[in-house]
């Protein structure tokens, strides 16, 4: 099989993530981003399989990779014992959603947790149990925490378009959150500190978009488009995953060390994700 030089550069990257990834297991103190690198490294196998193998493959990381973060999800918040049952029901539909991602079914996809699993999930809250107390909040939990994964199945979409249309938002997204997280510490006021992790990434993610574009197949124009808009995407993922962090573990960085990383990795595609894959299916395919 002839390679070309974009499937080189995404081995490369692969390669070089999972090197990362071993080196991280012997060196004790922190360095910059490491807990990024494990979920980066699983996206990108999933990138690379799909492109040079097998696409169903590389989705189907993705699915368990949702998988994960469901687990660590629920690991997170209070429910009750009656309530396994739609539980199970939200780990189900993740291959339900990523099936259709698999045979290209859109229509079915789209609808697949909007509609479906957000009709099941309360009749199996019902059936679990008689008791009635709490049931609104149950099914509050369960199904943000299956919107919240929605997200990946839009990146596994994606990924059916162009492994390097993917490859490249994922590649933004990660500037975007290094640069926040050099900024972190320099930073006092909200306003400044907003502004700041907009700009200081917005010309490294439109040069990546447009680097990227004769791979991507994204025109000029709406390589600029998107390469502007993923700084504020990724913003408003970290604004909102950031209140529900506080929410639900009680203050500001205790998703650390022990709980919540895989979430925490992934706030910055909440919102990046599907407005990228819709902008692009709605003005390109």
């Amino acid at each position: 099989m002839m390679l070309r030089p974009c499937d080189v550069v995404l081995i490369a990257i692969t390669i070089w993530l999972t090197l990362a990834n071993i080196a991280r297991a012997f060196i004790r103190r922190r360095i910059l981003h490491a807990s990024y690198l494990g979920v980066t490294w699983a996206i990108f196998i999933s990138f690379t399989i799909a492109d040079l193998f097998s696409f169903a493959v590389g989705n189907w990381i993705l699915a368990l990779l949702s998988f994960v973060a469901l687990r660590e999800y629920f690991s997170l918040i209070e429910v009750r014992i009656q309530d396994r049952l739609a539980i199970l029901g939200a780990y189900l539909s993740i291959p339900f959603m990523f099936y259709f991602v698999a045979i290209d079914w859109y229509g079915m996809f789209i609808v697949s947790i909007p509609v479906y699993s957000f009709l099941a999930i309360p009749l199996l809250i019902t059936l679990g149990g008689k008791q009635r107390e709490g049931t609104i909040h149950s099914i509050g939990v369960i199904e943000f925490g299956l919107f919240l994964l929605f997200c990946l199945g839009h990146l596994g979409y994606l990924m059916r378009f162009s492994s390097w249309m993917a490859a490249a938002l994922v590649i933004q997204v990660v500037v975007c959150d290094v640069s926040s997280y050099l900024l972190r510490d320099r930073l006092r006021s909200l306003l400044a500190e907003t502004i700041a992790r907009f700009l200081v990434p917005l010309p490294l993610t439109i040069s990546v978009a447009l680097l990227l574009s004769p791979w991507t197949g994204i025109p000029t124009r709406h390589s600029l488009i998107h390469g502007a808009m993923i700084p504020l995407l990724v913003i408003m993922g970290h604004r909102t995953a950031d209140y529900v962090q506080v929410d639900l573990l009680g203050g500001e960085g205790a998703l650390f060390p022990d709980r919540g990383r895989v979430l925490d990795d992934l706030k910055s595609f909440l919102f990046a994700t599907p407005v990228v894959f819709h902008y692009i299916r709605y003005f390109l395919t």
